[in-house]
């Protein structure tokens, strides 16, 4: 691979990894406007149970991260493999969700890892599909009274 060949699949890289930072931004900012810098007009998102195609359906779908009151989404690992204009990658995230069951406060960690498709329009990479692979999740108390039960919220 020439010295420019490398370059231009590393500028690639790096703009597939910014693409798996705006995913993340976007669903903890809950800006679901910015579905057309992410997804493909006809993208798809599936995971386990649910299927969402185009930026619409995933709109309304995505709606259910009201239910917790915050999320963070921590990009890990990413790898990608890019053949022109398409691309196949794995993004690795663990993703918090802070929420409440009977006035206790919870924290929902979750272990993903996205299997991705990604095509390159004119405005740059976005995602044309995106697989929701859980890996693990833990949901636990946030606060704990010292004998270990939890402590309901102020």
């Amino acid at each position: 691979m020439s010295s420019s060949e490398t370059a231009a699949r590393r500028e690639d890289e790096l703009q597939l990894r910014d693409l798996a930072f705006r995913y993340a931004r976007m669903m903890d900012r809950r800006q679901f406007d910015w579905l057309p810098e992410v997804f493909a007009a006809d993208g798809r998102l599936i995971g386990p149970g649910y299927e969402m195609k185009g930026h619409e359906t995933m709109r309304q779908g995505l709606k259910l991260l009201e239910q917790y009151s915050a999320t963070l989404h921590g990009v890990l690992n990413t790898y990608f493999e890019i053949d022109g204009d398409t691309a196949t990658g794995e993004v690795y995230c663990v993703a918090n969700h802070i929420h409440e069951k009977e006035g206790v406060p919870f924290k929902l960690d979750m272990g993903i890892r996205y299997e991705d498709r990604y095509t390159r329009q004119s405005n740059g990479w976005v995602i044309q599909e995106r697989f929701f692979n859980l890996v693990w999740e833990t949901d636990r108390p946030m606060v704990i009274e010292p004998d270990g039960r939890p402590k309901k919220a102020d």
